[in-house]
């Protein structure tokens, strides 16, 4: 049977959106430096940073800054409970709070409908220490390493009541998490999905193993493809991504990082060995894939591949994706097609393991934000078994820009691209991206109000946030970077959508703050009075008037008096239409104190929280006062 590309063969699927990511990732405090350190072609590999005590022999890796700390309070977890948590269950839970807010909804919205969470993990080193060091145990460890409570910790804590899975396929983890999320969207069984992969290092004992059976590169370091290549360097990493289906992102406003078009799993059955990669399984997975996206192949013009830095894995894996694109160009030459790059993000930040799929996916939205494509920092001498020579496919040494491939007319396509993930027990996973659409016209929109509010649980992560809130308007009102035919680099966020995502994107907290913004240079002007603490009326005070000739604005700053006073307002009741769009923007600072399981008490790390007294909500998450 001929595997050629045939669009009348198969039903597309309806694409679904991601609507929100959150990421912590080695050598990157933000995907804006993430997205840096891959055009640099930047490895963040190397020794445990100084601040990391918990092993301090462990080897080199892509280490994240710090895994013990956690903001506890905020979710109401006891100290106790916290110090038997592990880093990955706790990394997991503020990392899905921040993909719901980057995405501009809150909990409570996500609560209203069924939210599936879908979670890759593995072994817990945590738990590793804890037998290792005869601690007496309580109830709250069995709840605190078990792999399941990952996602059913989220699911708790935000009271979300879809599909609540941990899953461990190793290394292919968070694409098989990112496929079944996608088939349960399909089928009914959730109209939204939280999608995650961690992974945390905590112990050598892995690496031993894994160095041991010949993966891990003597040297720690990851050179995909390259001549040289002699194994992987372990990374670290958390990645959320939240998905919705594109119909529903668009009714709701929502901000779109990119589309899931299709995706496979399968395992490669009997090889020479457990561990060893199939060809043939390979590139039928690739081909299912692609053939289920229902694009022209040649449209695909990146793939983000597993790339582990063996000289054979990499090679078996460059060589099926060759095959399985010649497979569906059957009676086309590669020549009439433009040229597919292949790259990993491995060299830049180790191997992810159970989070890798998602880095991959993560490298791809930021690629096709932006336009380019990261090259390689170990990439000299391609591998002399990838049989590069008469096909599409070229490795991606350099960082270069990523054209659009055009159709007939001449027309521009969206990018398109695909992304491996490979468990060394056998497992596979594939999916395929495109870029965004442009947002649609649609109807016209609800009179936004001119107001910013902002909440936090203490007066130190009030200040924290409305700092960030300040840089983020001072950005808006002189981007920094030239904008980019054809891609969102240097676009400005609208003021109204901005404004929007606060008042009905955001839980409202006991210490509040409102302000006026008309403009975002007034806007970043207030916020700057304020945390100067200079008097100013465009601050929304109960105390103080703030003059205004429109009847419908002093309304507004009426409503946010009241907001600001404590009272229980949400913005989204003055809203009767869709209101504006949802964008991405600062999110809540977490206030982060160390906790570890040998600790009597936790330390505080960041900034201060003040003491404060716990009361349960009504979804599930616990706050101090306030509404969600």
């Amino acid at each position: 049977m001929s595997t050629a590309f045939d669009p009348t063969s198969q039903t597309a699927a309806e694409p679904i959106a991601i609507i929100g990511c959150s990421a912590r990732l080695p050598g990157a405090s933000d995907l804006d430096a993430f997205w840096d350190n891959l055009v640099a072609c930047k490895s963040s590999v190397g020794p445990l940073p100084p601040a990391r005590t918990e092993h301090p022999k462990l080897a080199n890796a892509g280490f994240l800054d710090d895994v013990t700390g956690f903001d506890a309070g905020f979710f109401a977890i006891t100290e106790e409970e916290a110090r038997l948590m592990d880093p990955v269950q706790r990394l997991s839970l503020e990392t899905a709070w921040h993909c719901v807010e980057e995405a501009g909804w809150r909990p409570s919205d996500l609560a209203k409908s069924e939210t599936g969470v879908f979670v890759a993990s593995g072994k817990s080193d945590y738990e590793e220490h804890i037998h290792r060091a005869g601690i007496t145990p309580t109830g709250f460890l069995p709840t605190g390493v078990a792999s399941a409570i990952i996602a059913n910790r989220i699911s708790f804590a935000l009271g979300l009541t879809g599909p609540s899975i941990t899953l461990d396929t190793a290394c292919s983890g968070s694409l098989t998490a990112l496929h079944l999320a996608a088939q349960a969207l399909r089928n009914g069984d959730c109209s939204t999905a939280l999608v995650g992969g961690a992974n945390v290092i905590l112990s050598d004992t892995l690496t031993e193993g894994l160095a041991h059976e010949g993966t891990v590169s003597p040297d720690f370091q990851t050179r995909s493809f390259d001549a040289t290549a002699n194994g992987y360097a372990r990374g670290e990493g958390v990645i959320f991504l939240l998905l919705k289906p594109l119909r529903a992102a668009e009714a709701d406003g929502d901000h779109i990082h990119g589309l899931l078009l299709a995706s496979a799993i399968s395992h490669g059955g009997r090889a020479n060995w457990l561990t060893a990669p199939n060809a043939i399984a390979q590139q039928n997975l690739v081909t299912k894939a692609w053939q289920r996206a229902c694009v022209p192949p040649h449209t695909i013009t990146y793939v983000e591949a597993h790339g582990t830095g063996t000289s054979l894995g990499d090679a078996i894996e460059f060589n099926a994706i060759h095959k399985a694109d010649d497979a569906l160009l059957v009676g086309e030459t590669s020549a009439q097609h433009p040229s597919c790059l292949v790259g990993s993000v491995k060299p830049n930040v180790g191997h992810l393991e159970a989070a890798s799929g998602l880095a991959g996916v993560l490298k791809v939205l930021l690629s096709m934000k932006h336009g380019k494509i990261p090259g390689n920092p170990y990439l000299t001498t391609p591998n002399p078994l990838c049989k590069i020579a008469g096909g599409r496919l070229r490795l991606a040494h350099r960082t270069q820009d990523w054209p659009r491939v055009t159709n007939e007319p001449g027309s521009p396509l969206p990018r398109r691209a695909g992304v491996s993930a490979f468990g060394f027990g056998g497992a596979y996973g594939h999916v395929v991206l495109e870029e965004p659409p442009a947002p649609p016209a649609g109807p016209g929109r609800d009179h936004i109000l001119p107001v910013l509010p902002v909440s936090a649980n203490s007066e130190a992560e009030l200040t924290h946030y409305v700092r960030s809130l300040a840089d983020f308007a001072q950005r808006q009102s002189c981007p920094a970077r030239k904008e980019e035919p054809g891609t969102a680099v240097g676009k400005t966020v609208l003021l109204e959508d901005f404004l929007f995502t606060f008042q009905v994107g955001r839980i409202a907290l006991p210490r509040r703050a409102a302000f006026l913004g008309k403009t975002w240079t007034s806007l970043h002007e207030v916020l700057r009075q304020w945390l100067d603490g200079r008097e100013d009326t465009r601050i929304i005070s109960p105390d103080v008037d703030t003059p205004s000739d429109d009847e419908l604005e002093r309304l507004a700053i009426a409503f946010a008096q009241q907001w600001v006073a404590g009272q229980k307002r949400d913005f989204s009741t003055l809203y009767d239409g869709r209101g504006a769009g949802r964008v991405s923007a600062p999110v809540y600072p977490f206030s982060r104190s160390r906790y570890w399981f040998s600790e009597g008490e936790a330390t505080s790390s960041d900034h201060q929280r003040e003491e404060m007294d716990v009361a349960p909500s009504e979804s599930g998450i616990h706050f101090t006062a306030g509404d969600r």
